[in-house]
């Protein structure tokens, strides 16, 4: 049984850090944060804002259903014996974009709120303690944003966790001082990289890293990017991509392309006079298509990598032999014979009321399950803010959910970039003319991750 990603939508959401630069007084440690805040744009799936909307709706439903497209039934059994959460109740808040006129994101928030259900009946809650959500959205506003935090502050919650919020800065700047823990699933601006106490559960750089590996797995020298020309996705490109490669032994030229262009065969006929090995393409599946397509037109034989947010809710079939033959770049491993995978399917199932299996829902499941596997890992039961704080700092090697076994740990040491970023996680895996993803596996990503001398 495989599971199709076609269906994902693309995540769109939009922080106000369009625009970025580096800073000369701080030296390349802080040069090198100022750029990969900027990348959060491309790893999280905002590259579409200012383009195509692209991905559509999603059509999978959950219960009877072992991902997008897969009609795995969901195993109860998996959700282990029951263990109800008896101590008093701890609330965490938890930030989302919501429902916009541009996009709908509200299904992070159900499946945060179904991974509590199952936490709270089956895993003892957090530390015994019965977890209460406190959900917010900030609908890619600002003042929204910091109406969270305030919101956060009255609750008096313990900690507050996410998925890919489109804000972040402006609702970490009024908890983070008051000594709130922050656990986030992929997000990285300048503050979440840098600011105390922030958790960052898996890596927001693989968008780059992962198919820079692939470029040295397959000892290819060359790559050429495509990237949507907003300034939220070409500037981190233009800024990441380069290094990244470079690390790899292998050169990397970034082509900005705006968003809408129908054809993009003169892009790709400038970019083959220097016969790149490889191309990569980032952004949202319209977009996705429309480079996809001219490659192949051109008889360009060279490996193809794409981000999974490119394959859309068309199946690719505006592109001819669709995705077969291209390696896609994956945050979360959806192979349903993954016992992670089942457990999601599981959970989703029984506590998820119907709720769409998705990158959204996936986003959502991720941010909050790893918050409570995180703080759980470590034996105890104060759940005060600096108690939830020491036990993510202190935290062993730990299960990321839906990483395909792959473990987060919180020391400060996964990733060299930022102390905040818990993991190295990535996956890249084949796909069909449809967009069914098989074959997850990870790739060697030692020395990818470094801006300047190390």
């Amino acid at each position: 049984m495989h599971i199709s990603s076609s269906r994902l939508p693309l995540r769109r959401t939009c922080p106000t850090r369009s625009r970025g630069h580096l800073s000369r007084s701080g030296g390349r440690a802080r040069a090198g944060l100022s750029a990969v805040a900027l990348a959060v744009a491309v790893a999280t799936g905002v590259a579409a804002c200012g383009g195509s909307s692209g991905g559509g709706s999603s059509t999978g439903s959950t219960g009877s259903t072992g991902g997008t497209g897969s009609t795995t039934k969901a195993d109860s059994s998996l959700l282990g014996p029951a263990k109800a959460a008896t101590d008093t109740p701890v609330k965490i808040g938890w930030v989302s974009t919501g429902r916009t006129q541009a996009v709908d994101t509200s299904g992070e928030i159900r499946a945060a709120q179904a991974v509590v259900d199952y936490a709270n009946a089956h895993l003892g809650g957090l530390r015994g303690h019965k977890i209460e959500l406190v959900t917010c959205e900030d609908k890619s506003v600002p003042a929204n944003a910091q109406a969270c935090g305030n919101q956060f502050l009255r609750e008096k919650v313990a900690a507050v966790g996410a998925g890919s919020p489109g804000q972040t800065d402006p609702w970490l700047k009024i908890v983070a001082p008051a000594g709130i823990p922050v656990g986030m699933n992929l997000v990285a601006t300048q503050a979440t990289l840098t600011t105390k106490n922030v958790f960052i559960w898996g890596n927001p750089l693989a968008s780059f890293g992962t198919p820079a590996a692939f470029a040295r797995d397959k000892k290819l020298t060359s790559a050429a990017v495509f990237v949507i020309d907003v300034p939220a996705a070409s500037d981190p490109a233009k800024q990441l991509v380069p290094p990244f490669f470079a690390n790899a032994g292998a050169k990397a030229e970034v082509i900005a392309i705006p968003p809408g262009t129908a054809d993009m065969t003169p892009q790709v006929q400038t970019a083959q006079k220097n016969k790149p090995a490889m191309y990569h393409v980032i952004g949202d599946p319209t977009f996705c298509a429309s480079a996809i397509k001219a490659i192949k037109a051109l008889g360009i034989t060279a490996p193809i990598t794409a981000l999974d947010r490119c394959i859309g809710a068309d199946h690719g079939a505006s592109i001819p032999g669709g995705f077969a033959g291209v390696d896609i770049i994956a945050q979360a491993n959806v192979d349903p014979s993954t016992p992670e995978f089942k457990l999601f399917n599981a959970v989703i199932g029984a506590y998820g009321k119907n709720l769409k299996i998705d990158s959204i829902s996936m986003s959502g499941y991720q941010g909050m399950l790893s918050l409570v596997r995180g703080v759980n890992s470590v034996p105890g039961t104060d759940v005060s803010s600096a108690a939830i704080a020491t036990a993510l700092h202190t935290m062993p090697p730990t299960t990321y959910a839906l990483g395909g076994g792959a473990d987060f740990q919180c020391n400060g040491k996964a990733n060299s970039i930022s102390p905040n970023i818990c993991s190295t996680t990535g996956f890249i895996a084949d796909a069909d003319k449809q967009g069914t993803l098989t074959n997850f596996r990870s790739l060697d990503t030692t020395g990818i991750f470094k801006l300047g001398a190390s």
